[in-house]
């Protein structure tokens, strides 16, 4: 509905959009020439000082035959200003913490943006250390997360495209991508995916990642959420393309391979030799944490012919005093593992880490007493819940928990073949997924030689002078690089 030029008529009807909205200010005031105006605005929005100063003063100074002059915007010393000619935009423009003045005798209103929220102040994300490099992450508002790529990437390159979601919520998302190295393609396929969601909010980053996965039954997550500003520029400037959500301090990077769960930025802060030696510990620790606890019960109930004598003896001492058979002995300490952790994140700092350590201790001794757990089950446990922390990402850490417990009931049912049976499955999975249309499992398949020079091994940085393929780059070669 286009505004009318009556001042009481727009006012009845922004009445009724705003009934029990008592956060909305309407100041009416007296204008040149018998004129009547009204600004609305959120009042915690806005930027007291500056309202005054900059928007109020200079139009209660004008004449109305400026004021009703569509150029009216270029009189004011304020920089984001706009015009709306209807309804629904002065409604938007007020959500979105604008201030928006009406007046009798024209057909449309005068937007500001002014908007001066309490910001949480930037620091290093919690979930993501870094040892040597920056310690500064993404907060709740989407432009100081833009203007923290643009202090990174200071080129005109790098580019925001813009979206409205949720038809409660109004959020603003931004894609960010490089001109000239990511693939437009891959860019635009993103934009019409994301452009396509119809939902009334979203409340976090990983509602755009379900909401458009390629395969949403599958258990491991397609692309990364962030909340590092490095991890986000590296992403960039190979040519991948990075999701900013507002209210969200998350960043949602694709395409990825599977071999991304395993970097971290330290990985680029030191010598490549032990960069690679870390992240060979990473997937090495992944493995363990799988197959140790399917092991353990192959070998108790099935196989217990692979093992020395000698070892076997001390086996068998142990699981005398055990009244439940290996797989209900894993499941329970299993459950017993998940509850410590769960209770670790939501309590306090200082005591969750008192419950994980004496919680543990605790549970661990009474179960071995009782007779519940053997002796070396606990060491099993042990190394299985070490190991499934060393993961840098969160959400692959609960993949692995999952694909853990049916590899364990598998192990149960059929031993050692149930197992290799599950990571037959699991590699036939893996092989079919894609990440924004771009193979999953790659660079192994398809095999790309120059892209395993950063994967689950990492070569010395000139010799790496070729962006990897994962995400079709454009511009092949990295800047200042030779032949």
């Amino acid at each position: 509905m286009r505004l009318d030029f009556r001042l009481d008529n727009n006012l009845r009807i922004l009445n009724y959009y705003f009934t029990d909205c008592p956060d909305i200010i309407k100041k009416q005031v007296a204008l040149k020439e018998m004129k009547r105006g009204c600004f609305i605005f959120i009042k915690e929005f806005i930027n007291s000082d500056l309202l005054q100063r900059d928007f109020i003063r200079p139009l209660m100074m004008m004449d109305y035959s400026m004021l009703s002059d569509k150029n009216i915007i270029e009189h004011l010393p304020t920089l984001n200003n706009l015009l709306c000619y209807d309804i629904d935009s002065v409604v938007t423009s007020v959500l979105e913490g604008k201030i928006v003045f009406l007046f009798d005798g024209v057909s449309f209103a005068v937007a500001c943006d002014l908007m001066n929220v309490e910001k949480r102040v930037i620091s290093e994300p919690d979930g993501e250390k870094n040892v040597r490099g920056p310690h500064d992450g993404f907060i709740e508002s989407l432009n100081t997360n833009i203007s923290l790529l643009r202090s990174k990437i200071k080129s005109s390159k790098l580019k925001f495209k813009s979206i409205v979601l949720g038809n409660l919520t109004n959020q603003n998302l931004a894609i960010a991508y490089i001109e000239g190295i990511a693939n437009p393609e891959i860019v635009n396929n993103f934009y019409n995916k994301i452009s396509n969601i119809k939902i009334d909010g979203l409340l976090s980053i990983g509602y755009i990642e379900q909401l458009i996965v390629d395969s949403k039954l599958s258990v491991f997550p397609q692309y990364i959420a962030t909340e590092r500003i490095d991890r986000s520029v590296a992403a960039l400037l190979e040519g991948k393309v990075v999701v900013l959500l507002d209210g969200i301090p998350y960043a949602l990077i694709a395409p990825i391979s599977f071999s991304s769960f395993f970097d971290a930025p330290d990985d680029y802060s030191s010598n490549w030799i032990p960069g690679t030696i870390i992240r060979f510990v990473r997937f090495l620790s992944v493995i363990t944490t799988l197959t140790l606890p399917g092991i353990y019960i192959s070998i108790t109930s099935f196989q217990y012919y692979l093992i020395p004598t000698d070892i076997l003896v001390q086996l068998g001492k142990s699981r005398t005093a055990v009244a439940f058979p290996p797989v209900a002995e894993a499941l329970m300490m299993e459950f017993t593992v998940q509850m410590i952790r769960e209770a670790s994140i939501r309590l306090p700092t200082y005591i969750g880490a008192t419950i994980g350590v004496v919680g543990g201790i605790i549970i661990g001794q009474a179960a071995v007493s009782a007779g519940i757990v053997s002796n070396l089950f606990i060491i099993v446990v042990g190394i299985m819940a070490i190991a499934s922390y060393v993961t840098p990402n969160y959400e692959f850490g609960m993949t692995i928990t999952v694909l853990r417990i049916s590899i364990l009931l598998m192990a149960s049912l059929f031993g050692i073949v149930g197992m290799i049976t599950c990571f037959s499955l699991l590699l036939m999975h893996l092989l079919s997924l894609e990440s924004l249309g771009q193979p999953y499992f790659a660079p192994i398949m398809p095999l790309k030689i120059q892209d395993i020079k950063d994967t689950i091994i990492r070569f010395p940085l000139k010799f790496m002078k070729r962006r990897p393929n994962t995400a079709q780059p454009i511009e092949k070669r990295r800047s200042g690089e030779g032949e």
